[in-house]
């Protein structure tokens, strides 16, 4: 697991609820953690940093394998 926090307007992404380029990235995990299977990818956290949402992106190793999941 890493742990971190970008900061900085060209590294921030756009907030699905709010709209704002406020996304921040807070931590990343392997798949198994989230119990997803042992090296099917990563997820990524996020939090907005003008209306808090929460965000978690899964990000497939290999996408063909999700296809059916």
């Amino acid at each position: 697991m890493h742990r971190g926090h970008i900061d900085g307007g060209s590294n921030m992404y756009e907030c699905f609820h709010c709209g704002q380029k406020t996304v921040a990235w807070d931590a990343d995990f392997d798949s198994d953690d989230y119990g997803y299977g042992e090296n099917k990818g990563i997820i990524h956290e996020c939090h907005c940093t003008n209306c808090g949402a929460r965000i978690t992106y899964f990000v497939p190793n290999n996408p063909e394998d999700m296809k059916d999941e």
